[in-house]
């Protein structure tokens, strides 16, 4: 180990610090799934792999436990892959540098990956236990979760055997998950025709950064600033100074993210160039005040446009894509009327990219009603539509309902009574997680989800609170121990 030795459980640890070390973002799942097999052909465990890439080690049961139903634990191998401003980092080649800031584990400059690698090096660390009882355990690493969940989405139910299934992939140690949003993509295309760039206009670039993003399901309701909602506004603001003309803008790193950046290049005629400058300044004045409280560190800036930029847009087009982009939903649509403080339905801008002559917009609606979510993705349509864009809606996943009276959840609450002094708190996220497909394909299996203690997941501000990792990593042992 390096940087993280010392750490407990240190199996745990050194198994997350190797993870680190190997790139593992969606669709690059092969180097984890690799060092997964060898750390079980060590301990001389089965493996089983499946078309898709999805890995099953099997953990046989310890002496006295073999005829209790087998359990699942899940987790998923990739990891959202996003870096700060001004950070260079390949994550196809990279490592992710961890280091230990006060309580937490957090990367330098990226995300850390802790979502979900701490769940598979929790279920290595559990492989590598010899004196604790438990049933046998399928230890089932599934891929690309988090850009379409492609591994739960072709999980075949002859898979596994286990009858309960143990999800390590939500974010707070003392909550037990029973239900979670279904969610699912717009992708808006929209075209443009391009022109030669005015002589006697500017090339300015106007830049939004500063912002926290963050997972665009469990932080949604936070009120931070989309950078591209953002943008939108800014470049409103300077229409109604000068006409402009877009050359490009880009937004946001991951649909999945709540977008911290976003940058655009226009031409302004050299007449109305202060007037622009000057909106746009007094409007990034309001948006700082809008922002004091969620999302203090918002900074925007108007600037010379850098050399290269392809010709500008039509002035009309420009206008509708400015229209376009200010009147797509983001952020918490509906709140659940029975969870007292839940989001129901949500949307976010996720990502803005200009490719050749069209603008790309990607969103991701959530929703734990399947109609509102249909809705969401209706409505984001017919304001696409209106502008002349056209939609693709890639297939999503459905929500996880829950089963309050399930036999899992009434032993993860008494095992966690016990070591604990108080029962769990029961909870429902509206983050996507695979048990909503998996209670699709694998029926009557009993799920719960658990983990320890994460923030701002999705985001370079990740990190991994350290002292809770012991904690989840005894629990977890102690349910398997308890289910006979």
């Amino acid at each position: 180990m390096g940087t993280l030795k010392g750490l407990k459980p240190e199996n745990v640890w050194k198994h997350f610090e190797a993870f680190c070390g190997i790139p593992h973002t969606s669709g690059q799942e092969k180097g984890i799934a690799a060092y997964i097999e060898k750390a079980a052909a060590a301990l001389k465990l089965s493996v089983r792999r499946d078309e898709v890439g999805n890995v099953v080690v099997v953990q046989p049961a310890s002496k006295g436990m073999e005829k209790a139903p087998g359990v699942v634990l899940q987790g998923h191998m990739d990891m959202v892959g996003v870096a700060a401003d001004g950070v260079k980092h390949d994550f196809a080649k990279d490592p992710i540098k961890c280091v230990v800031d006060g309580d937490f584990v957090r990367a330098c400059g990226t995300t850390l990956g802790a979502d979900n690698g701490i769940g598979g090096a929790v279920m290595l660390a559990i492989m590598e236990e010899k004196d604790f009882p438990h049933p046998e355990i399928e230890h089932f690493f599934t891929v690309n979760e988090e850009a379409g969940m492609d591994g739960a989405h072709a999980l075949k139910a002859e898979f596994l055997k286990g009858r309960r299934l143990i999800n390590l992939d939500t974010e707070e140690f003392g909550q037990v998950y029973i239900s979670c949003a279904g969610g699912g993509d717009s992708v808006i295309t929209f075209p443009f025709d391009r022109t030669a760039p005015d002589k006697n206009s500017a090339s300015l670039s106007v830049t939004i950064g500063g912002l926290k993003g963050g997972h665009s399901g469990a932080d949604i309701h936070l009120g931070r600033g989309s950078a591209n909602k953002l943008i939108a506004r800014l470049l409103s603001a300077g229409m109604k100074a000068a006409d402009i003309r877009i050359r490009s803008i880009r937004g946001g790193k991951k649909r999945n993210s709540i977008a911290d950046f976003a940058e655009a290049a226009v031409d302004v005629p050299e007449t109305g160039k202060t007037a622009f400058e000057k909106a746009v300044k007094a409007m990034a004045s309001v948006l700082k005040e809008e922002l004091s409280r969620t999302d203090p560190g918002f900074e925007a800036s108007v600037g010379q446009a850098k050399p290269g930029a392809p010709d500008p847009m039509q002035a009309g087009a420009s206008k509708t894509l400015v229209r376009l982009m200010l009147a797509l939903p983001h952020g918490v649509q509906a709140m659940s009327p029975e969870v007292e403080g839940l989001v129901e339905t949500s949307t976010n801008v996720g990502t803005v990219e200009t490719i050749d002559k069209t603008v790309k917009i990607v969103l991701l609606s959530r929703s734990a009603v399947t109609s509102s979510l249909e809705m969401m993705k209706e409505k984001i349509r017919a304001i696409a539509e209106f502008a002349g864009a056209s939609v693709a809606e890639p297939k999503g996943y459905p929500g996880w309902k829950p089963d309050i009276n399930s036999n899992l959840l009434k032993t993860a609450l008494s095992v966690f009574k016990k070591m604990h002094g108080a029962e769990p708190k029961v909870k429902a996220i509206h983050a996507g997680l695979e048990c909503g497909l998996f209670s699709e394909k694998l029926k009557g299996v009993e799920m719960i989800s658990v983990g320890p203690d994460m923030a701002d997941v999705h985001s370079p501000a990740e990190r991994l609170k350290i002292a809770s990792v012991p904690k989840f990593y005894d629990y977890l042992k102690a349910l398997l121990g308890e289910l006979k």
